[in-house]
């Protein structure tokens, strides 16, 4: 008897998270028994896992992954994001009483290439995952909001044991719970966005240069050309990061579920 369109999904879905804990799960309890530098390789080897799970849920279902074809509009796209927390911070430092400053630092281009290529590289084994097999499996049989605001709490849950790891992957300037709460709102906003940008062509490569640029550039040279005084200001686990991602997606995710509420045949 053939499966339905929608028991396949489901299959597809279960087999992927499955595959995502038991090959995650070692991972993380390694990061929280060997020192930090140690920590860092192994966070390295846990952004692969989505992409490892994916091919090997595409073996075991038989449901193909959507990697489509890149497009240059998505992505430039893909970039808006990142480019808004520097724009962000640039014009913190220029409004008095902010405590956002300028370090007058500029960026050496080839520095910035290779930083964004390597971090688009390791952005990749996620994005296989998420936005290559498991979104495609959740929009057959769910609407884009619907489809979106699962992913948001899977990959949001995919980061929390790393969070909790000590010294890998948080802000120590500020309270956990606040470094939780902050990166919960940031991933919220940039992953319906980067949702948004799925749906114009159904690729992984908008989400991976997003993904990418976001890692090289708010992680390693935002810091270099910008620095606050509060610890609660800058990065993924502070208030800008939050704030710029969510009114980026609300200026663009509404229109785009108003227009996808159909699951999506892929």
């Amino acid at each position: 008897m053939h499966r339905s369109v929608e028991q396949r999904a489901h299959g597809a879905v279960r087999w992927f998270l499955i595959l995502v804990v038991i090959l995650g799960s070692p991972l993380i309890v390694a990061m929280y028994v060997v020192d930090a530098s140690v920590g860092e390789v192994l966070v390295l080897g846990f952004m692969a896992v989505p992409a490892v799970s994916a091919l090997l849920a595409r073996v075991i279902t038989g449901e193909r992954l959507t990697i489509g074809r890149p497009s240059i509009v998505t992505l430039l796209l893909a970039t808006i994001p990142a480019l808004a927390m520097g724009v962000a911070y640039g014009v913190l430092a220029v409004i008095p009483g902010t405590t956002v400053t300028y370090l007058g630092f500029t960026v050496d281009a080839t520095y910035l290439i290779v930083g964004i290529l390597q971090a688009s590289l390791f952005a990749f084994g996620e994005e296989l995952g998420w936005r290559g097999y498991l979104l495609p499996q959740l929009r057959r049989t769910r609407s884009f909001f619907s489809a979106n605001l699962i992913l948001v709490i899977i990959w949001f849950a995919y980061h929390v044991p790393v969070i909790f790891a000590p010294g890998l992957y948080s802000n120590p300037g500020i309270p956990l719970w606040a470094s939780l709460l902050f990166f919960a709102v940031a991933i919220t906003g940039f992953s319906f966005y980067v949702g948004a940008l799925w749906e114009k062509h159904h690729d992984v490569w908008g989400a991976t240069f997003a993904h990418g640029v976001w890692n090289s550039l708010v992680q390693s040279v935002w810091p270099l050309m910008f620095v606050a005084a509060s610890p609660w200001v800058m990065g993924e686990f502070g208030v800008v990061a939050g704030v710029v991602t969510v009114v980026i997606a609300l200026a663009w995710v509404p229109r785009v579920a108003r227009r996808h509420r159909a699951p999506l045949e892929v």
